[in-house]
């Protein structure tokens, strides 16, 4: 199993420098702490013997990342001096006055939110992606016209709505972001301020919307599918979660899966047999897991804890994008900076928001499972 591997927190550089603007993995020279993992070869590449041996690595693999604090750059001289530069140029942006400098440094920051919402974000894997220009309308084609669907409203609060037209018109909703920092903290706090910051901005923007997904198929999976209940998880099971998707005419593509269930599935030797397993640059930079009878499987158990939305034991799968549903894209993650001094607090930061609409458009391609 080979891939190239970065970590899923890596980092872009401040315009016009070679200084990422996030800690992280840049490729010149620093090693990843995946490599000191007894799984890891030099090479990046996992070592395994077989398919089963291969799966119970990637747990270990997961259980040694979480254990250091997730998966990042080893503490080599060459990594620390790099962390030294990047601190005293957030310093330095952040002192700095009317040269644009800190304005950069948010506007970097974003994009790597952005990238990593589209890389990790469970919603890209789900739902199929549109981009409006302005002034156009954003709608979703309904193929069927006898279904439920379920929209988010302007407050992301889900709305069911049944559908016997042509055309659904999802309302376009913000999901906002602060990510400030105190003067204090610039005083007190060590070298990785900007990419805890950056742990901010994704708590507030990935986990928003995965939040948000989760929320649409939880009400769309019992719809017009059953609620599969287990208490271990094994092929009956997978089986007939997938079943409730395809006897519609629709293919189970994606299953979302917590973390606890990987373990049932390495305990399986039909699963085992079964599995197609995926490269670890996939696995680590994107939670895919690899495949099951055509179906891909994807987890949010390799983020850091905070960044994780599903409940243990919880199942969601979804047929083609097309037929689930669409997120359409208003305004891509934007940035501004901001402070608040005059509020009589001392911080600078940046005000991050983006504005779309998703929307379920089809309960029978969905469907779900919880552990008793």
């Amino acid at each position: 199993m080979s891939g190239s591997i970065i970590s899923p927190y890596s980092a872009p550089t401040i315009k016009g420098t070679d200084i990422p603007a996030v800690d992280g993995v840049t490729g010149q020279g620093e090693e990843l702490a995946f490599n000191r993992f007894p799984t890891a070869s030099g090479n990046r590449e996992i070592n395994a013997s077989s398919k089963r041996d291969l799966m119970a690595q990637i747990s270990a693999l997961r259980t040694s990342a979480m254990n250091q604090g997730g998966i990042r750059t080893a503490n080599t001289q060459e990594a620390q001096e790099a962390k030294q530069e990047r601190w005293a140029a957030v310093k330095e942006a952040y002192a700095s006055k009317g040269d644009g400098r800190f304005e950069v440094m948010g506007e970097v920051v974003s994009e790597e939110i952005w990238e990593t919402l589209g890389r990790e974000g469970f919603s890209n894997k789900f739902l199929a992606i549109q981009n409006t220009k302005k002034g156009d309308v954003g709608r979703v084609r309904v193929r069927r016209k006898d279904v439920l669907a379920w929209q988010v409203t302007s407050d992301t609060k889900v709305q069911e709505s049944r559908i016997r037209q042509m055309w659904a018109y999802p309302p376009e909703f913000y999901i906002p972001c602060y990510i400030l920092i105190e003067d204090k903290e610039i005083e007190q706090s060590s070298a990785d301020i900007l990419d805890e910051k950056f742990q901010d901005g994704l708590e507030a923007i990935l986990v928003k919307e995965d939040r948000i997904l989760r929320a649409l198929f939880e009400r769309s999976i019992t719809a017009f599918n059953d609620l599969v209940f287990y208490t271990t998880f094994n092929p009956t099971v997978f089986s007939s979660i997938r079943t409730q998707v395809s006897r519609w005419g629709t293919p189970a593509q994606t299953m979302c899966i917590a973390w606890d269930v990987w373990d049932d599935i390495i305990a399986e030797t039909d699963f085992v047999n079964w599995w197609d397993p995926v490269t670890a640059h996939e696995l680590i930079l994107e939670g895919h897991l690899g495949r099951l009878l055509g179906v891909d499987i994807i987890t949010d158990g390799l983020r850091y804890p905070t960044l994780q939305v599903l409940q243990p034991g919880e199942i969601y799968i979804g047929g083609s994008p097309i037929t689930v549903g669409s997120k359409i894209i208003r305004k891509e993650l934007d940035s501004r900076a901001i402070d608040t001094y005059n509020q009589g607090r001392a911080a600078r930061g940046w005000f991050l928001h983006l504005i779309q609409s998703m929307m379920v458009v089809n309960g029978r391609a969905t469907a779900g499972a919880k552990r008793l």
